[in-house]
């Protein structure tokens, strides 16, 4: 990225108005859980959980989905359960966020800035909370029918039956009268100032309680203690142990009741956190991502454990594999283009020929070849350097109004190389540079030393630990503390909200970043990204692989005609991909790049179960070879002879996979979970 090039502007493109202009003195996120209240109008839906919330400029819509299903997806219905209007409010924009919360001002007319309401969106918390930092009266509309107002539990306090089935909990930090107004309104008399909090108490569709009555007293014990904002840490506390601890902000007094979504349930955390305890007199509240369950804790902390992770695999070759790598890297090598115009000139498509190329650099290292490994590190450093010195036709650039490194094509072009200069698909693309730089790195040492710098822009753009000291680049980009795993789709707002289509790309990126910080000596970088890689592997696991951690995420309409989720959304589990609906499209793109890391997601006793139902068939009618060799690449794990023997008939083979590496994994993929 030089001669000039390192600096460009996407102001033009996508305007970030709805961010106040504070904010701006340091990296905002652009592929964050709330992305949509910043992309055109800010109205599209966000999901704190369990709740989702549109923000308008005079108020916000809170709805409890209920599920939508069907045989390729489950989808959230949003039914407007409430709109919590903001009297004499014309305008919004973001005021704060931290990795576990958004805060959204709503502005009066004729003011410059001040805000007469905060709106505090916070993950997991039971309420949807409003702080009237000026009175006004209280206006709440429903698109249903109001049954009944019961103000028995007290001033400011209104437990409201609709007519879709749902009871919801109303409470004002004011003592002011509730009523019902007309058929859909539930009002105020008198102003209110402070707090107003909206929580379900039953949904008779999804979310029932068998005592109404002590869900209610659950919710009004936590009635003070709103949530406001929240931070996030990872301590390393052992070689193969990383401690995760989210503490929740609030204002008020008390603890705050938040929901858990079910791969915090599977983990320690009522074990690891003091104060923590389980409130199931609270309904289960449904997500896409299975049901959220209450508890009361203004901090949950947790312990992953950290599978083994290197360079090599995790089975060592034998003596017979050595020999037989040796053939397949030595013609591997040798195929590799040195006409650097045959290589493809987008992002993406570059960034898994360079990993590729020096995947099999690794494995010619590994088993001796050090002709092979030389030439193919050549090659690869040949194919590279244009791209950090901005000689390549898509060169690359600096976007100072978001603070990401974009390609040409992508500033110019909202949809080219994928939507990569709308920060679509970071990790992906910027993963396998990583990895690239990471082999160069152990290979190739004083070149790398030399374009560190440089090699590190590529890592620091989606994996920069602290955006207060590193304010190039805006936190952990793609990654979502809360739901433990990462999204993709940068600046672009979807009715879905947010997704994300390949989790084995995603632990790539940050398999990508491990390494590259561990060759290079930054050992707290190194056990950052292996706790992140690691809590994206399990949250994977939980949330696309049907059957592997669990069974209880999804309804047995989905689970039972497919193992895999293509495409998860913030409100919805698709089984499709971007790029078309073959099977193989579907289950392979959760299976690749083949690296060492692969291990972390491919487990024998999940493969060895959903083979015979569901991965046999996908392979035996891939389209092509390719597709068929990354379905059968995963057999790996329950029988190395089987998949030689279908491996051994591959004549071609994915953009980012070679002979070689097919069979090293074959040879050390791990046959014990």
């Amino acid at each position: 990225m030089g001669d000039g090039r390192c600096a460009a502007n996407t102001q033009s493109v996508v305007d970030n108005v709805l961010i106040d202009p504070q904010l701006k003195s340091r990296p905002v996120p652009t592929t964050a859980w709330w992305q949509n209240l910043v992309i055109d109008a800010g109205c599209d839906p966000i999901v704190p959980s369990p709740y989702t919330v549109c923000c308008l400029d005079t108020g916000i819509v809170v709805s409890s989905p209920t599920p939508h299903v069907q045989k390729k997806f489950v989808a959230s219905i949003c039914h407007n359960d409430w709109t919590l209007h903001m009297p004499g409010c014309s305008r919004h924009w973001v005021s704060s966020y931290d990795p576990l919360s958004v805060n959204v001002s709503y502005v009066q007319d004729g003011q410059a800035s001040d805000a007469a309401v905060t709106v505090p969106l916070v993950r997991g918390s039971a309420f949807v909370s409003a702080i009237f930092n000026q009175p006004a009266r209280l206006q709440l509309s429903t698109i249903h029918a109001v049954l009944s107002v019961d103000t028995s539990y007290g001033p400011g306090t209104a437990v409201v039956r609709l007519n879709s089935g749902s009871v919801w909990l109303v409470v004002c930090e004011s003592s002011v009268d509730i009523r019902q107004e007309l058929v859909n309104d539930i009002v105020s008399d008198e102003p209110v100032c402070g707090a107003v909090r909206l929580a379900l108490v039953r949904n008779a569709e999804c979310n029932s309680v068998t005592d109404e009555n002590a869900a209610v007293l659950a919710l009004l014990a936590s009635r003070d203690a709103v949530p406001v904002g929240g931070s996030v840490s990872i301590d390393a506390i052992a070689d193969d142990k990383a401690k995760f601890t989210m503490s929740w902000k609030t204002r008020g007094s008390g603890t705050p009741l938040m929901y858990t979504l079910p791969h915090h349930q599977m983990s320690s955390i009522s074990q690891d956190s003091s104060d923590f305890r389980w409130v199931d007199e609270v309904a289960t509240q449904w997500t896409s991502r299975g049901r959220m369950r209450a508890a009361l804790s203004c901090q949950w902390q947790w312990i992953e454990q950290l599978e083994p992770l290197g360079f090599s695999g995790q089975t060592p070759l034998s003596e017979e594999a050595v020999v037989h790598l040796r053939q397949l890297v030595a013609i591997d090598a040798q195929s590799l283009t040195s006409d650097k115009q045959s290589l493809p000139q987008d992002p993406y498509f570059f960034g898994k020929a360079l990993a590729r190329a020096m995947r099999i650099a690794l494995i010619a290292d590994e088993v001796g070849d050090t002709d092979s490994c030389n030439l193919v590190v050549d090659r690869a450093i040949d194919w590279l350097e244009p791209w950090l010195y901005g000689t390549n036709s898509d060169h690359l650039v600096y976007d100072t109004e978001w603070c990401g490194v974009i390609s040409s094509a992508g500033l110019a072009d909202p949809m080219a190389d994928f939507g990569q200069g709308r920060y679509n698909d970071h990790h992906f693309h910027y993963g396998y540079f990583v990895y690239a730089a990471a082999a160069l790195a152990k290979l190739r040492f004083e070149w790398a030393a030399e374009k560190r710098d440089i090699l590190d822009i590529f890592v620091r753009d989606y994996f920069n630990i602290s955006a207060d000291i590193d304010m190039h680049f805006p936190f952990i980009r793609c990654f979502d503390f809360f739901n433990g795993h990462s999204y993709t789709n940068g600046l672009f707002a979807f009715a879905d909200s947010r997704n994300q289509e390949s989790t084995s790309e995603s632990i790539n990126a940050y398999y990508a970043a491990y390494l590259y910080a561990d060759v290079t000596g930054r050992p707290e970088i190194a056990q950052y990204a292996h706790a992140v890689l690691q809590l994206e592997a399990r949250t994977s696991r939980t949330y696309w692989h049907l059957g592997d951690v669990t069974s209880d995420i999804y309804p047995d309409t989905y689970a039972q005609k497919q193992a895999v989720v293509g495409i998860l959304w913030s409100t919805k589990a698709d089984y499709t991909t971007w790029f078309g609906n073959n099977p193989e499209f579907i289950y392979g793109i959760q299976f690749l790049p083949y690296t060492p890391a692969m291990a972390l997601l491919v487990k024998r006793k999940w493969i060895a179960e959903i083979w015979p139902q569901f991965l046999a068939a996908v392979a035996d009618n891939s389209q092509t070879e390719s597709w068929r060799e990354i379905i059968h690449l995963t057999y790996a794990v329950v029988d190395k002879k089987q998949t030689l023997e279908w491996n051994s008939s591959i004549t071609s083979h994915d953009d980012g996979n070679s002979a070689s590496n097919s069979y090293y994994w074959i040879m050390t993929a791990p046959t014990e979970d």
